[in-house]
């Protein structure tokens, strides 16, 4: 595996929407919990509850990791990287603007970091990058639809 695929999210990904106005918002409960509910399974390497969050043909897309289709298909992507390089690692999602593009779709942007996952040599490999979600009403929840995860490029070698 590679370790440029550590980079996901929550996203992470990462996360929900409550009904607000169609101007885009910086503070959301619903997005807040959804936010603390992703990095809360994340922590524990859950990757069943993480692909909860998601609807079943989400697309999770990432720079490094490419493009990953349905819930089952992410939960295995999800359950390959806590096996590895993952394993026992935490991530801080800042939640950013919210914006509403209908009662029952939004997209959010925002930053995130995982600590503890660990490079080929070992050490520790701190992952921070932002995040772009659309998140979608369904059945009265508010789930990931997609899930773009990008970190900056590596400083050119002196």
């Amino acid at each position: 595996m590679r370790i440029t695929r550590i980079m996901p999210f929550a996203a992470a990904a990462l996360l929900a929407v409550g009904l607000a106005p169609a101007s885009a918002q910086t503070s959301d409960p619903a997005m807040d919990k959804l936010a603390a509910d992703w990095a809360a399974a994340f922590a524990k390497g859950d990757s069943k509850t993480l692909a909860g969050l998601y609807t079943e043909n989400a697309i999770r897309v990432t720079a490094e990791g490419g493009k990953v289709v349905g819930r089952d298909a992410i939960a295995k992507e999800f359950a390959t990287n806590f096996a590895g390089p993952w394993k026992g690692a935490t991530i801080k999602i800042n939640v950013g603007a919210i914006e509403h593009v209908s009662a029952d779709v939004a997209v959010n942007e925002g930053t995130f970091e995982v600590m503890g996952v660990k490079g080929p040599d070992g050490k520790p490999l701190p992952i921070k990058g932002k995040y772009v979600n659309t998140i979608v009403k369904k059945n009265g929840a508010w789930l990931l639809a997609s899930n773009t995860g990008v970190t900056p490029p590596p400083a050119p070698a002196q």
